[in-house]
């Protein structure tokens, strides 16, 4: 893949992540301004409004990319998502902001064809490692600049940020169309015939279920953590908003050096599947140590390990995945995935409330460990067993 090229999808898909991060400190406020009360069913409806018809919108936008390109596709969802976010910051009312949410979410593909364009331009696994790795470096650093620019601009007017959001996709239209070349010919026929196979149930596609398995238990197990750490770090160590959220951000810039700067390295010496279950063992780690711990600051310890463990395991995973499909199912593939985070970013956080509520800190952080540890071991077996090499793909 041309170092151009990557560079171009990295700013896209950052541009992406900003306009969504952006979003995350004002939506309680934008609620309360429509309806005059905090209440957080409100707020995790707008959220929930999202991620619900991203899980329903990801597989679709992907198969779309299969049969027409991904730059077109691209270039459509992004303006769609535009069009939204004006429509959510013009929002008179809390269903007006639900329905145009919920439009966003269903629109929001550009990580699934961003895999894609990788997996199509690239042929040598580890150098695809890489490349997804930088790929995940550029989601984190938009989310690491999105949550504090719209934390700022929110403080004037909780509407603000979403219309900054929309001129951010419209920056994204303009550099998927002047900078972003379409990354591989399209065959209808092929396209439609192979696009329209079922992933995971196909013949020879047991190695793709168990790495969707490992996939969706990593981030149920993550999307949980996430869902309860700032009411846990609350009422642990009587943390608010501001040191909670400096955690956050440190998180964000060590994976984004673990997978922008520290991967291409360790891929030198490690195979990927490999930094893929020492990153999940990371992560189980730092949810055992974080359950344990009594004093704030030593989060700064866990968490380092919980970053580095997730910069390590996610762009091997995806890798793999990669190559258990054909040149015309990478967007689908893409789809799904992207589908898979957002069910887990549904049900994760709903899961460690019930915990939370039910059995306490302690064993709540060490039942989210236990999640990320079956998927570990569900990832060596995975790796112990051989993928269908009569898969046509580039790498193959």
């Amino acid at each position: 893949m041309k170092k151009n090229a990557l560079i171009t999808l990295c700013l896209v898909v950052a541009v992406d992540a900003a306009s969504f991060g952006i979003l995350l400190p004002v939506v309680p406020f934008l609620v309360n301004q429509l309806t005059g009360s905090f209440n957080p069913v409100s707020v995790t409806g707008v959220l929930a409004a999202y991620s619900g018809l991203q899980f329903i919108g990801a597989p679709i936008i992907g198969r779309l990319s299969d049969r027409h390109g991904r730059r077109k596709v691209l270039t459509i969802t992004v303006a769609i998502s535009g069009i939204a976010l004006i429509g959510s910051g013009l929002a008179q009312s809390l269903l007006v902001l639900l329905l145009f949410q919920a439009l966003n979410g269903a629109s929001s593909g550009v990580f699934a064809i961003a895999q894609a364009v990788v997996a199509d331009s690239v042929s040598d696994l580890k150098q695809r490692t890489v490349n997804f790795g930088a790929l995940g470096a550029s989601l984190g650093i938009g989310f690491v600049i999105g949550p504090g620019v719209g934390g700022v601009v929110g403080a004037i007017d909780p509407k603000l940020p979403f219309f900054i959001a929309a001129a951010f996709c419209l920056l994204n239209v303009l550099l998927i169309r002047l900078r972003l070349t379409e990354s591989r010919p399209i065959n209808h026929d092929k396209a439609d015939s192979e696009s329209g196979q079922n992933l995971l149930w196909g013949q020879g596609q047991a190695a793709l279920r168990r790495l969707i398995g490992v996939y969706f238990l990593f981030y149920l197990g993550f999307n949980a953590f996430n869902g309860i750490f700032v009411l846990a770090a609350k009422d642990r160590f009587n943390w608010g908003p501001q040191p909670s959220g400096l955690v956050l951000v440190y998180v964000g810039v060590v994976s984004v050096i673990v997978q922008g700067a520290l991967l291409p390295n360790l891929l030198k010496r490690f195979r990927a599947e490999r930094l893929s279950v020492i990153g999940l063992t990371l992560v189980g780690a730092a949810m055992i140590g974080v359950s344990g711990i009594n004093n704030g600051y030593e989060l700064y310890i866990t968490q380092l390990l919980f970053a580095g463990g997730v910069g390590l395991s996610t762009p091997g995973l995806r890798s793999s995945m990669s190559i258990c499909v054909n040149e015309n199912q990478q967007g689908a593939l893409g789809g799904m995935t992207q589908s898979v985070i957002s069910l887990t970013s549904l049900f994760g956080p709903l899961l460690s409330g019930q915990l939370y509520g039910n059995i306490g800190y302690e064993a709540t952080f060490q039942a989210q460990a236990v999640i990320v540890l079956l998927a570990m071991t569900l990832l060596v077996v995975s790796n112990n067993r051989p993928i269908n090499q009569a898969v046509k793909t580039p790498s193959a």
